[in-house]
């Protein structure tokens, strides 16, 4: 969709009528509570809806450049739901995967490409709870990359996690792709020797994370709950007709908290 058409956006036409997109956002199963494995066709909706209309459309700056890339159907993501509602997400580049469809290079460790929090929803951990769920994820992994550029914002979420998370300091790499060892930098010594990026104002909105955090486990936990229904009843066919639609687009890579950021050719924020 053309950036021109996607600032129109006004609902979807899924299942057979027509939804706004802040009811997209809801649902009212409960077992959609914190992070949740993108696997129905109404979480990739939901995800689309996310990347491409929330923070493509309505939360970066309109001079940005910045945006997500579409995320192909068989790569792992994760939304955060909190009180019945989607409040941002994640993905990963797996390891062995293509780094794109130009090339025959694949990744060579599993790469944080993509993580965005909704600006109402930030400052309450969830970068951090993303972050840290995919460490957890690869627990078997010697190491892990995270999007060539990280952001300033995301670099603070890096920072808070590895204070409280002493043997993953070793782990995480800022990584160009495919991520081998001639293209990783540590981000624990980008923080220790301040080699981290100044903030700009694209880059702030694309990742602000609770300066107060510093208690990783306690801010992660959040009272979680159930609201209006929605993204459940997408699971079934989905004719994705948009009424007055939206915008796809490369994404420069790199990580951003907040529209945390990502892969090379995207840029996410918290």
């Amino acid at each position: 969709f053309s950036l021109a058409v996607a600032a129109a956006v006004l609902a979807l036409y899924l299942d057979g009528r027509w939804w706004s997109v802040a009811d997209v956002m809801k649902t009212s199963n409960p077992s959609r509570v914190g992070l949740v494995t993108v696997q129905s066709v109404g979480e990739r909706v939901v995800l689309f809806l996310l990347s491409q209309f929330i923070f493509g459309i309505l939360e970066r700056p309109l001079e940005s450049e910045l945006a997500f890339s579409l995320h192909p159907a068989g790569e792992l993501g994760k939304i955060t739901w909190s009180n019945g509602e989607a409040v941002g997400f994640y993905t990963v580049k797996r390891k062995g995967s293509l780094c794109d469809s130009f090339t025959s290079q694949s990744y060579k460790l599993p790469v944080l490409d993509t993580l965005f929090v909704r600006r109402h929803w930030r400052r309450r951990g969830f970068a951090l709870e993303m972050l840290e769920d995919f460490c957890s994820s690869f627990g078997k992994e010697e190491a892990l990359g995270i999007s060539n550029p990280i952001s300033p914002s995301m670099y603070e979420v890096c920072r808070k996690y590895l204070l409280t998370h002493q043997k993953q300091r070793d782990r995480l790499y800022e990584v160009e792709a495919p991520g081998g060892w001639g293209e990783r930098r540590s981000v624990w010594l980008q923080i220790q020797l301040s080699h981290i990026p100044k903030n700009s104002k694209e880059q702030a909105l694309s990742l602000e994370v609770s300066k107060g955090e510093v208690n990783a486990t306690e801010d992660l936990k959040e009272e979680i709950g159930a609201s209006d229904p929605t993204a459940e009843q997408l699971s079934e066919g989905v004719g994705a007709s948009v009424c007055d639609t939206q915008k796809t687009g490369h994404k420069r890579r790199g990580t951003a908290a907040g529209g945390a950021q990502t892969s090379k050719q995207a840029k996410t924020s918290n």
